[in-house]
């Protein structure tokens, strides 16, 4: 498996997990305190647009509404768009640079790939999908945070909280979103 393999099947993953969102759903809440779903959506829309600037192809992704009156046809593009991206040849060995500083352009697919398993997370916990995604692409994405975070205490007001206890029969998507510090809004646990 390469690294678009990983991101085909977490964007295909997440793109499902999007087209499943009823009407209803799109203000419940998630997991991510200040963010419904349907805003959760829109910060991985808003990802997918920054990758063209971090690859140093596009200009800045501006804030706001990625979405706009058909979300989910919206996020697919944004996925299309930034796979388009990830593809162009030389990236993965070229030097981007990013919030976490100067990388290796494959990079920028180990990003998208954990921020749809954490995110599809979101959206199938507040949605009552089933949060079994991905086993595989979650644990390794549990093995890059612990690396990152270590035991540091994670800081107030930061992306993540402290690691909250999961289940006995948590999923691996289910652990990596308790270290990431999120409890299930879903009456799971």
């Amino acid at each position: 498996m390469t690294p678009l393999d990983d991101f085909d099947r977490a964007s295909a993953t997440v793109t499902g997990l999007v087209s499943g969102i009823r009407p209803d759903q799109w203000t419940l809440p998630t997991a991510c305190v200040d963010w419904d779903v349907r805003a959760v959506v829109n910060h991985l829309a808003h990802g997918n647009a920054k990758v063209a600037f971090w690859a140093g192809t596009g200009p800045p992704a501006p804030d706001g509404d990625h979405l706009g009156a058909d979300p989910v046809t919206e996020f697919a593009a944004s996925v299309a768009r930034a796979r388009a991206v990830l593809a162009e040849p030389g990236l993965f060995t070229r030097t981007v640079t990013t919030p976490l500083g100067e990388v290796p352009g494959v990079f920028l697919v180990h990003m998208r790939v954990n921020e749809y398993v954490v995110h599809g997370w979101d959206i199938a916990d507040a949605t009552g999908a089933s949060t079994d995604l991905l086993p595989d692409l979650a644990s390794q994405a549990l093995e890059q945070w612990r690396s990152r975070f270590g035991a540091a205490p994670r800081q107030p007001g930061g992306p993540f909280g402290p690691e909250v206890e999961a289940p006995e029969e948590a999923t691996a998507a289910d652990r990596l979103a308790a270290f990431l510090g999120r409890k299930a809004v879903s009456e799971r646990w």
